[in-house]
């Protein structure tokens, strides 16, 4: 019901352009936008919950051009470190560009965009991305549920058995065998995934060229343009861990191998996944021990001058594939949907 009713009340706002309103008391100093991927649009189906983290390199170059045209400055995550600690701003509300994960299609089509506009942009990598032993199971599970109309599997010992002949059975499909897997320890989940896809000749191999390798990510780190920030190593829930030492561990550890493999310090960590459900107050305090000057969530909110205090919990708007829509984008850096969210908090942190 709390869902449908902020449906209504977005769609009114974006109706009446009221949303305008909000724009001088939640708009802030600035946004921090938080992506994945840039891919070309494909024509096959694909699984919701994959391909939202997914957009199109046309939509961020219409992203750039968009906070361009209404004055907004694109500031690297140094130079919003500055305006927020040192007060070195212009005056110009900003916006920083931020990618998540360290897919090799930020190098491949993402890069040459910042490039044409002079754009700074940031890239949060995951340590077993580069490494490349980490497995992308969320695709793997895509391509064995898209690909049979029939399934008949074992997980943990327990059978299941669907029919999934239309897409929207295969969408229910994929949600459910998720769930499942979510409910064992995280280490856990790839072992499984690579024993249930294995029958069906789908390998863990078969996807890590869609990986950023550390040379790249070394490169990437030397680019004018780009800074690369730390992700953990392996993209584990952290609220999920025992203990304060295996979070310390995830982060410092993603920290150290970036900074031994390209030479260079890493002053800026993105927490996975980054939600309430996966971020509190532990592991923010973690994080703010490992010496970043920045860590982003999440949490939908703008940038004001009071986040100067709360470096170690920044808020990002998440741009998804979902929504590939300037007028949304427009509303979200007003504060619309931070306001539904948020209860009248316009600083966001925990």
């Amino acid at each position: 019901m709390k869902h449908a009713f902020i449906r209504i009340i977005i769609r009114l706002f974006r109706i009446t352009r009221a949303y305008c309103i909000l724009c001088p008391v939640y708009r802030g100093e600035g946004v921090i936008l938080g992506m994945h991927r840039v891919v070309p649009n494909c024509e096959k189906p694909r699984i919701a919950s994959n391909s939202r983290i997914e957009i199109t390199p046309e939509f961020l170059e219409e992203l750039i051009r968009f906070f361009r045209g209404i004055g907004y400055e694109i500031i690297s995550l140094d130079r919003l470190y500055e305006r927020l600690n040192r007060g070195k701003g212009t005056g110009r509300p900003f916006v920083c560009f931020t990618f998540d994960d360290g897919y090799v299609d930020i190098c491949r089509n993402a890069l040459p965009i910042f490039e044409k506009y002079n754009a700074p942009f940031a890239v949060y990598v995951v340590t077993t991305f580069a490494d490349k032993s980490a497995v992308l199971w969320w695709y793997m599970l895509e391509d064995l549920v898209l690909n049979h109309d029939t399934l008949d599997i074992s997980i943990r010992g327990r059978d299941y058995s669907f029919k999934c002949p239309g897409h929207d059975q295969k969408e229910g499909v994929f949600n459910r065998l998720r769930s499942v897997l979510m409910e064992l320890p995280q280490a856990q989940v790839p072992e499984e995934v690579k024993a249930l896809c294995a029958p069906f000749g789908i390998f863990p191999e078969q996807y890590t060229d869609q990986l950023m390798s550390w040379e790249q990510v070394s490169e990437l780190s030397r680019h004018p343009l780009a800074i690369v920030g730390a992700h953990t190593v392996h993209h584990y829930n952290l609220r999920m861990l025992s203990t304060e030492r295996e979070v310390e561990w995830e982060i410092l550890e993603s920290k150290r191998l970036i900074e031994t493999r390209t030479g260079r310090k890493v002053f800026h960590f993105a927490y996975p996944f980054g939600s309430r459900q996966e971020v509190g107050r532990r592991e923010i305090e973690v994080a703010s021990r490992c010496s970043f000057h920045t860590a982003v969530t999440v949490r939908e909110g703008a940038i004001f001058p009071g986040h100067k205090r709360h470096t170690e919990a920044l808020p990002r708007i998440e741009i998804t594939g979902r929504h590939q829509d300037i007028t949304l984008v427009d509303m979200r850096r007003c504060g619309t949907v931070s306001l539904m969210r948020n209860g009248f908090n316009r600083q966001v942190t925990l």
